[in-house]
C-alpha cells in the first residue's frame, strides 16, 4: 500500500479515536497494511487494527466462555470490541511490549497456548457427511487440478535437456508423488469416519497460529489476532502451526504425537497429517523462472520427508 494510502486511511479515523476512545492521535507507524501503532498527545501508545464485524461476534464468544489467554480489544464507549464507520471496521489494544523470547520457545507456546483454547472451547459434535462431501469435493478438486499441473510441468521439463535447475526437479518430483499416495489413503480414513458420524470435539481455532500472533506480557502468553478465527476441528490449527513454524528446532513429532496420538480416535491425527500435505501442495506454485522452481521443488521435497519421518510411525492398520 503507498504511503498516501495509508495516510488517508489514518485520517479516516481519527474523529472516531476521539468519539469511541478519548484518543487524540498525534502520529502513527505502519506495522501492516492493516495495522498501525498510534502516538497519541497523552503519550500514550496504542494499537489499531482493520477488521470486519464478524470479529466482534468471536471476542464476545470468547469472553462469555471466560477464555483468558486472549488480548480482548479495548472496549469502546458503546462498550463494544469492534468500532464501526464508513463501513470500515476497526478495533483498538494498549499497544504491548512483547519480551524477546527465542523463536523455538515462542512456538513451543504457542502450541500450549492453542490447546488451552481448544480444550476451554471443546463442544462434541457427529460429523455431519453432508457438509463434510461439499468440504471434500472442493479440497479434491483443488489437488486434482495441482497434480496435473505439476505432472504436465514435470513431463515439460522431461522433454529437454537436463540441467542446473531441471535435475533438482526431477530428482524431487517422486516425493510429490509419494505426497498424493498419502493424501488419497488418508481422505479414505477420514471419510470413512465423517460416514459413520463419529463424534468430535469442535473448539473455537485460531486459524492463523503464526508465533507472531503471541505476545509474552509479564511472564504470561496471550494469543492475538484472533480475526480469522472460527469453530472447527483443531487439527487445523495444528497443521497450519506446524507448516508456518517447522523451520525452527523443535520435536515436533513428541509434541504432536503427545496431543494427537490416539489408538482408539485416530480421526485428529490422520486429519491433521492430512491437512498438512494439503497446505504443502497447495502452495506449490510454477513460477516462468527455472531456478525458482527448482527452489519449490526442492524445499517442497524437504519438507515432505520430513513429514514422513515425524507423523508416519503407528500402526495403521487399527485405522482401518
Amino acid at each position: 500500500m503507498k504511503n498516501s494510502e495509508i495516510r488517508s486511511n489514518i485520517r479516516k479515523f481519527i474523529p472516531e479515536l476521539v468519539k469511541y476512545y478519548e484518543i487524540s492521535l498525534i502520529d502513527y507507524v505502519p506495522i501492516t497494511y492493516k495495522a498501525y501503532k498510534l502516538l497519541t498527545s497523552d503519550q500514550q501508545n496504542y494499537f489499531l487494527k482493520l477488521t470486519n464485524d464478524n470479529t466482534l461476534n468471536k471476542y464476545q464468544y470468547l469472553e462469555s466462555k471466560g477464555i483468558t489467554n486472549v488480548i480482548y480489544p479495548i472496549l469502546n464507549k458503546e462498550k463494544r470490541f469492534i468500532t464501526k464507520t464508513d463501513n470500515l471496521y476497526f478495533y483498538v489494544n494498549n499497544y504491548l511490549t512483547n519480551i524477546p523470547i527465542r523463536d523455538d520457545i515462542r512456538a513451543a507456546n504457542l502450541f500450549n497456548e492453542l490447546n488451552t483454547l481448544h480444550h476451554q472451547t471443546a463442544i462434541k459434535k457427529n460429523l455431519d457427511p453432508y457438509k463434510a462431501r461439499a468440504k471434500f469435493d472442493e479440497l479434491s478438486s483443488q489437488l486434482d487440478y495441482k497434480f496435473r499441473m505439476l505432472e504436465l510441468f514435470v513431463r515439460k521439463i522431461e522433454s529437454k535437456p537436463l540441467d542446473t535447475y531441471s535435475m533438482p526437479i526431477l530428482e524431487n518430483y517422486h516425493y510429490i508423488l509419494d505426497a498424493k499416495k498419502e493424501l488419497i489413503k488418508l481422505q479414505k480414513r477420514i471419510i470413512s469416519s465423517v460416514k459413520a458420524k463419529e463424534s468430535i470435539e469442535y473448539s473455537f481455532i485460531h486459524n492463523n497460529p503464526s508465533i507472531d500472533h503471541m505476545l509474552n506480557i509479564r511472564g504470561a502468553n496471550y494469543l492475538t489476532s484472533l480475526d480469522k478465527g472460527k469453530i472447527g476441528i483443531s487439527s487445523l490449527d495444528m497443521a497450519k502451526f506446524y507448516v508456518l513454524n517447522e523451520y525452527l528446532d523443535i520435536d515436533y513429532k513428541s509434541l504432536l504425537l503427545n496431543e494427537y496420538y490416539n489408538e482408539n480416535q485416530l480421526f485428529y491425527y490422520d486429519y491433521f497429517r492430512y491437512l498438512v500435505l494439503v497446505l504443502y501442495i497447495k502452495k506449490m506454485m510454477i513460477s516462468t523462472e527455472d531456478y525458482i522452481n527448482a527452489k519449490i521443488f526442492t524445499s517442497s521435497a524437504d519438507a515432505i520427508k520430513k513429514y514422513f519421518a515425524n507423523f508416519s510411525e503407528y500402526q495403521e492398520e487399527k485405522s482401518g
